[in-house]
Formats: structure tokens, sequence, C-alpha cells
């Protein structure tokens, strides 16, 4: 196997494979043939592996649907009979939409929250430093201008918070960290 391939094995199988149930659920909704999904999922995977570079897809879930879309279209253009059904189901194929799953939303949002969490329990000075240069996106020297703090400390206190932080997840984890964090509310609140 070329150098080339295995890179797009690789990142098909870490880009693309994690949807493929998603898929075969939509292609389900729309096909209403379980072989015929099964076919066009290998379709899919046959046509993504024969890429010749994957450099240009930005959003892996959204260039997997298209992919499938086109195959669909394709397979319709070519059939002398279409059944009832398929057409009336064209509207979904049409009508994927490429942001994120309701799923992935809730996740994205549970860690948001689970990383304020962790940042709100910094040391205070540590806290203002790791917001300005991780979440602000400030250089070194702009939050240290910020704080009327020297570059070292700047330096210094946001090695401190990734530590922390670092630490807090090695020693809690990232699932339990919310029931760690209520526990120590209900402390405070007694």
């Amino acid at each position: 196997m070329e150098d080339g391939t295995s890179d797009i094995v690789a990142w098909v199988s870490s880009n693309v494979l994690p949807f493929e149930a998603e898929l075969r659920g939509w292609l389900r909704n729309v096909l209403n043939d379980a072989h015929e999904v099964d076919d066009l999922v290998q379709d899919v995977y046959c046509r993504m592996l024969n890429l010749s570079s994957v450099a240009h897809i930005g959003e892996p879930r959204a260039y997997l649907y298209q992919v499938a879309r086109s195959l669909i279209i394709n397979r319709l253009r070519r059939r002398a009979i279409v059944r009832i059904d398929t057409v009336q189901n064209m509207d979904e194929v049409g009508g994927f939409d490429a942001g994120p799953s309701p799923e992935q939303v809730t996740m994205a949002r549970a860690e948001l929250k689970w990383v304020l969490g962790l940042i709100a329990n910094l040391p205070e000075r540590c806290k203002e430093v790791f917001r300005l240069r991780k979440i602000y996106g400030l250089s070194q020297a702009e939050t240290a201008r910020a704080l009327s703090v020297s570059e070292n400390v700047v330096e210094k206190e946001t090695m401190r918070g990734l530590s922390l932080i670092s630490e807090t997840v090695a020693r809690v984890g990232i699932a339990d960290y919310a029931a760690v964090r209520k526990a120590k509310a209900k402390r405070a609140a007694s």
C-alpha cells in the first residue's frame, strides 16, 4: 500500500467512520431498502478511499453526506423506473444539514461548561491569566500589560493553570468532574 493511500485510510478511519451509523440511519429513511443502504455505504467508502488527497475536506461529516447524496442522485438518474417512495424521499436527500448533530451540540456544551468550571476553580491571578491567554487569545505581552504583571508571571501562571487543570483531569476524570463539583457546592452551602 502506498504511503498516500495509508494516510487516506487512516483519515477515513478517524474522520468518517464515526459517522457511519448516523449515515446509515439517514439512508434508511431515504432509500427504504437495507441492501441498497449497504451497497451505497460501500460505494461511499470506495469513493472516499480513492481520493488523491483529503486536504481540501474541512468538514468530514458534511463531505460524507455530500458524497452519499451525489451517489444517490447518480443511481436515480441511471434507473429507468424509480419507485414512487424513493421519489417522495428525494426531499430528504437534498435536505441534509451539514451542521453538528443535536448530540454533538449537547456534548460540546457539556464540555464547555466543564472546562469553564475547571478554569473557575483556579486561583484568582492564575484564572485571570488563563482566561486572557487561552480564552481571549491574547499574547503573553498583551496579557502582561492588561494585568500589569511581568511576562514571566504570565508564563508561570499559564503553566500553573495548565498543570492544575491536568491534575484535576488525571485525578477526577472527565466524567466524574461534574459530580465532584456538585458535592463541593453542597458542602460549601451547608
